[in-house]
C-alpha cells in the first residue's frame, strides 16, 4: 500500500482523502506497514502506530530515494486534446516513467474548453501510488508552439509524424540524459509545423502504416523509446 503525502516530517500522520482511503477502504490497522512517498524522490516505509477518526499515525522505519524512476528524463509535449484522453495519456504516461507533461496549442488544436490541470495531478499522483514511483512528474500549463519550438532547440526532441514515410523512431534514439516527445493533436501536424520543429532540431519518424489516436501515439513512442534506453529487459 503507497501513499501520496506532500510533506514528509516527524510525526508523520495521514489525513483527508489519504487518511480515508487507508482506514475506511483499506482497513489499516495498528502494527501495518504502508509506504508513503512525498512526490519529489522520497519514499519512506512506515508502521502504523494509531488509527484515529481524522487521522492515522504513522512510524518512519527507513528512507529511500528516487525508488521507481528512471536513468534518462523523459518529457511529454502533447498537443491539447479531450479531456479525457488528456487524462488517459497523462496516467500512461507517468507509469512509463516520464518527468515532465506539457500540453501544447498547435494549428489543429481544438481550443475549446481548458483541460482541468488539478485534476491532471491528481491522476498523476494516483499513477505514481499504483506503479511505485517516488516522483510525481510537473504538468505545466499549455504552451503555445512557438514556445514548443524555442524548447526543441534544448533538447532532444522526437515527433511522430502522420506523412513521414523514412524516419526510424529507433534510429532517432540516442544516448542522451534528457529525451522530448511531441505529439500533435487529433487533426495531425502541418507540414509547416513539421518543417519548423525539423529546422529546431526535432527528428520526424515514422510510427508504420497506421493512424493512431494522439494518446496511442504518445504511449507508443514513450514505450518504444523506454526499452531502447534500457528501461526495460527483455531477456
Amino acid at each position: 500500500m503507497r501513499f501520496y503525502v506532500n510533506n514528509i516530517k516527524s510525526p508523520l500522520e495521514l489525513t483527508g482523502d489519504a487518511h480515508t482511503h487507508a482506514a475506511y477502504s483499506l482497513r489499516v490497522r495498528v502494527g501495518d506497514y504502508i509506504t508513503v512517498f512525498d512526490g519529489k524522490g522520497v519514499e519512506c516505509s512506515c508502521k502504523v502506530t494509531s488509527v484515529n477518526k481524522d487521522k492515522t499515525c504513522l512510524e518512519i522505519i527507513d528512507t529511500r530515494e528516487n525508488v521507481g524512476e528512471t536513468k534518462t528524463e523523459y518529457s511529454l509535449y502533447l498537443s491539447v486534446i479531450k479531456q479525457d484522453r488528456f487524462e488517459l495519456a497523462v496516467q500512461k504516461a507517468t507509469e512509463l516513467g516520464v518527468s515532465n507533461i506539457i500540453p501544447v496549442y498547435s494549428s489543429y488544436t481544438q481550443r475549446v474548453g481548458n483541460l482541468n490541470i488539478d485534476r491532471l495531478h491528481k491522476i498523476a499522483i494516483s499513477a505514481c501510488e499504483q506503479c511505485g514511483r517516488s516522483k510525481v512528474p510537473t504538468i505545466e500549463q499549455p504552451i503555445e508552439f512557438d514556445e514548443l519550438l524555442e524548447r526543441t532547440k534544448h533538447t532532444h526532441m522526437i515527433f511522430p509524424w502522420e506523412r513521414e514515410m523514412h524516419g526510424s523512431l529507433m534510429e532517432a534514439i540516442d544516448n542522451s540524459k534528457s529525451v522530448s516527445v511531441f505529439v500533435g493533436p487529433e487533426g495531425g501536424i502541418t507540414e509547416q509545423e513539421k518543417i519548423a520543429l525539423v529546422n529546431a532540431g526535432a527528428h520526424s519518424v515514422t510510427l508504420g502504416p497506421r493512424i493512431l489516436r494522439a494518446e496511442t501515439a504518445a504511449i507508443t513512442t514513450l514505450s518504444v523509446i523506454c526499452c531502447a534506453m534500457g528501461e526495460w529487459s527483455l531477456d
